[in-house]
């Protein structure tokens, strides 16, 4: 391919030469064809006519051999490269630095974005359009300033999953572990209450009990035990009672 664009270019170089040497054959070879076909005139004896033509190339540039030098010499990197970009020999940046960059860029992002409030607050003051947030005093929206402090008891009237006979208390956290088993049965566990609500004892009432699976007895005791009732100031110390869990088939 090399050689195919040298001599391409020589010719371009030499176009005038050529054509002018081949005019001046085709020429001679005219004139000779012209005296054979004449029978009374002799033929003339052909004179031998060398056209030397120099093909030298061009010699090549300086830049030329060094590109051609450099390629053959220095290994290809599979890579895209600018060749107008500054060559950089710079080492890389420990991750030290790079995060002392970037904790540099976001301060000065904030400090930007609060110069900006800055100002169009400053603008909206000198309109007369400041905006003032009220301050807000917590105990108006305390909801245990529109709740009952000691809810009441609620009966549900029918069968329930859980039921408990502690007189004058309700349940805050009670836990209904009515599908956790894979049997149905009612499990009946004694427990007592001390004034804060608290569960202190829990033991199952055998008697009470129509089933002796150990998940549903396990899960009974677990959240007897781990119940919340409300408190009680004129409620015995303990208060003693049952809670009763019915386990329903999944």
């Amino acid at each position: 391919m090399l050689m195919l664009d040298r001599t391409l270019d020589l010719f371009e170089r030499h176009k005038y030469g050529v054509i002018g040497t081949l005019m001046l054959h085709t020429f001679l070879l005219f004139a000779l064809n012209m005296s054979q076909v004449d029978g009374d005139v002799p033929p003339a004896p052909k004179d031998e006519v060398q056209v030397l033509m120099d093909f030298t190339p061009p010699p090549e540039t300086q830049e030329q051999q060094e590109n051609e030098t450099q390629a053959g010499m220095q290994p290809v990197t599979n890579r895209a490269s600018n060749s107008t970009a500054d060559l950089s020999n710079a080492p890389p940046m420990s991750r030290a630095a790079q995060e002392r960059m970037g904790k540099n860029v976001e301060d000065d992002l904030h400090a930007m974005e609060k110069e900006e409030f800055d100002k169009l607050a400053q603008e909206r003051k000198e309109q007369g359009k400041e905006i003032t947030v009220p301050q807000l005093d917590p105990s108006k929206f305390d909801k245990s300033n529109y709740m009952d402090k000691t809810p009441k008891p609620v009966k549900v009237e029918g069968l329930t999953t859980v039921s408990y006979d502690l007189k004058g208390r309700t349940d805050i956290i009670l836990d209904v572990p009515a599908y956790l088993c894979k049997g149905s049965g009612k499990v009946t566990v004694r427990v007592a209450v001390d004034a804060s609500g608290r569960v202190t004892k829990a033991e199952l009432d055998a008697s009470r009990t129509t089933t002796q699976d150990a998940c549903m007895v396990d899960n009974a005791l677990s959240s007897a035990g781990g119940a919340r009732f409300s408190r009680s100031s004129t409620a015995p110390d303990p208060q003693r009672g049952t809670i009763t869990y019915v386990f329903l088939s999944q």
